[in-house]
């Protein structure tokens, strides 16, 4: 575990130098405009994105991964013709959950997710296949998904994940809508960029039959919006606020006992299964 978390260290410290310093090269080695072919082979090169979060809360599919801490989501999309690789982690400055002192709680790099994809569109429906490993403290799983969209009004999309490392049979299937809304160009440290308003919803549900657990319900929603600020012409910053909510009373109990403070304290502790939590995200995109 020690060598794990040195190696995920190093990976933190290598992910910030290259949000640093990526943007300004890809800056200097940007060739001019050039033949239409010239101009075909500069999109068909390999795309970058990187992002670093700074959340209240740690919220995953309803259920509270953090508590009374600022957690961090550094992340980074390597992309080529639909094909995409995906490196995410969680970050918590004082870690809550189980196994951990709460009296003494320490920062923890507590998860590391691995995905990959493969995206394409078809008029005006688009799709992604995808698979995900998920490397925690608290165990090893992984998911296949396929999420469907249509690029029309509230631009519905539809996620189904299957778990094909854990025993049985899981599901999460969510439902999503959402909207963009110019609002104001505006020059900022000497770049105008126009300002966006993103306001969406989902709503899931959820299966788990297994040999020594069921369940099945219709598990959690949110209600999200996110305000877009281009700072340059490769660089965003994106405060964000989200409401967690449970869709049932099945879900309610199910999410209340999955709750770090659950976990750790016991039964009589006072927990929720609701949510308000924001943070900020600077994104670059090169």
């Amino acid at each position: 575990m020690k060598k794990k978390k040195v190696l995920y260290s190093g990976m933190l410290t290598l992910f910030m130098v290259m949000a640093l310093t990526l943007p300004v090269l890809a800056q200097d080695v940007a060739a001019p405009p050039g033949t239409i072919e010239q101009q075909q082979e500069q999109e068909e090169r390999p795309t970058a994105n990187l992002s670093w979060s700074f959340y209240s809360k740690y919220v995953w599919r309803g259920y509270e991964l953090s508590k009374d801490s600022l957690v961090m989501f550094p992340s980074i999309t390597i992309s080529y013709k639909g094909f995409a690789m995906n490196m995410w982690g969680d970050l918590d400055t004082s870690y809550k959950g189980s196994g951990s002192d709460s009296n003494n709680s320490q920062q923890e790099w507590w998860e590391t997710d691995w995905i990959l994809t493969y995206s394409n569109s078809w008029k005006k429906l688009n799709y992604t296949l995808g698979w995900i490993y998920y490397d925690t403290d608290a165990g090893d799983n992984q998911e296949l998904f396929t999420t469907l969209g249509l690029d029309v009004l509230l631009k519905p999309t539809l996620s189904v994940y299957r778990e094909i490392q854990l025993p049985g049979e899981r599901w999460y299937i969510n439902l999503g809508v959402s909207h963009t809304f110019p609002t104001v160009k505006r020059e900022i440290f000497g770049f105008c960029g126009e300002q966006s308003l993103d306001i969406g919803a989902w709503i899931s549900y959820m299966s788990i039959n297994s040999s020594d657990y069921d369940y099945e319900a219709m598990h959690d929603g949110n209600i999200w919006a996110a305000y877009n600020i281009p700072i340059t012409s490769y660089m965003t910053v994106v405060p964000s606020i989200n409401y967690s909510f449970p869709l049932s009373n099945t879900a309610q109990t199910n999410i209340r006992h999955n709750t770090f403070n659950y976990i750790n304290r016991g039964s009589g502790s006072n927990t929720n299964s609701s949510w308000v939590y924001g943070g900020v995200t600077l994104k670059v995109a090169f």
